[in-house]
């Protein structure tokens, strides 16, 4: 039997066509999204009712979609967030779900620490103000001896310490399930939420998004945060209210903000126009061995699927 495979990642395969080339040379059939982009739910439930296998990106996968679905068997999310898949559903309809958790760590914690480097030396507002002729110099402040809050310390979390480590910071965390081996071996200090925002200097955002955790930096936040602090989420859209964010960026421009990921993409909306705010276009898993790395490993886990 031939498995019919769909990848909707608008990239899979144009860094290295390796995992296409792997699947295909297992025996699949494979489709690589023919819009070019994100699909929307209509493009999702149009395209996916001949399909065994899907390989996603962050499209919306809810139970609309799923049901209309009729083939599909198996579902492997090119990425570690799993906030777009309605696992009810998939779980009702016989759909296994995976991911691929690990092959991202490097791109995204590499990004947030360049996100952090940025904002602390308005690197991208300056080069803005010299594309549009003008000659300014920003003052700064250096990373070295800073206080860093990371929240969620996990796989991306702990790789973000070890690339801070040469800056000589204190690092504090906050997480539900505390890797004490870890903390201990690399002098973090687990805290309390509160205590986390209000001593911090720095704050890198690194949780999965939920129900729960939608909007956990918001206005009451912000009251305990420090006026000039730096605020990166590299993580998920959803988790910073974006409007809370806005006005403390306006009522303290000491402060600073670098988001990767939004409530809604493609951004468009009114802190993309704040001089002390750097935004990308959720490009945290972009680098070429990052992709590869992940294309390979979702590769890797249909075959393991369908030819067990």
């Amino acid at each position: 039997m031939v498995y019919r495979i769909l990848t909707t990642t608008s990239s899979f395969g144009k860094v290295d066509p390796a995992p296409l080339a792997l699947l295909k040379a297992k025996g699949f059939e494979v489709t690589v999204n023919p819009y070019g982009k994100k699909l929307s739910v209509e493009e999702s439930i149009g395209i996916l009712k001949d399909y065994d296998g899907l390989i996603a990106g962050t499209e919306s996968l809810n139970e609309e979609v799923l049901n209309a679905a009729a083939n599909l068997k198996y579902l492997c999310r090119l990425g570690a967030g799993m906030d777009n898949v309605d696992f009810s559903a998939a779980e009702r309809l016989n759909i296994t779900v995976e991911n691929t958790p690990s092959a991202h760590v490097d791109g995204v914690a590499e990004l947030t620490l360049g996100g952090v480097l940025s904002c602390l030396r308005s690197i991208a507002n300056a080069h803005t103000n010299i594309t549009n002729g003008i000659w300014e110099k920003p003052m700064g402040s250096l990373l070295k001896g800073k206080t860093v809050g990371i929240i969620g310390l996990g796989r991306v979390g702990c790789r973000l310490v070890e690339l801070l480590a040469p800056f000589k910071v204190n690092v504090l965390a906050f997480d539900l399930y505390e890797n004490i081996e870890f903390a201990k071996k690399q002098n973090v200090t687990y805290v309390a939420i509160d205590e986390l925002i209000s001593a911090s200097d720095i704050i890198t955002i690194h949780t999965p998004f939920s129900p729960e955790a939608k909007h956990m930096i918001n206005a009451e936040f912000f009251t305990k945060a420090k006026r000039n602090l730096c605020l990166v989420n590299a993580s998920r859209g959803g988790l910073v209210n974006e409007d809370a964010l806005l006005e403390f960026l306006n009522s303290n421009t000491t402060a600073s903000a670098y988001l990767d990921t939004f409530e809604e993409e493609p951004y468009k909306g009114p802190l993309s126009k704040m001089k002390n705010c750097t935004l990308t276009p959720h490009i945290g898993s972009y680098a070429s061995e990052v992709r590869i790395n992940m294309e390979m490993e979702a590769a890797q886990n249909v075959i393991k699927f369908f030819k067990k």
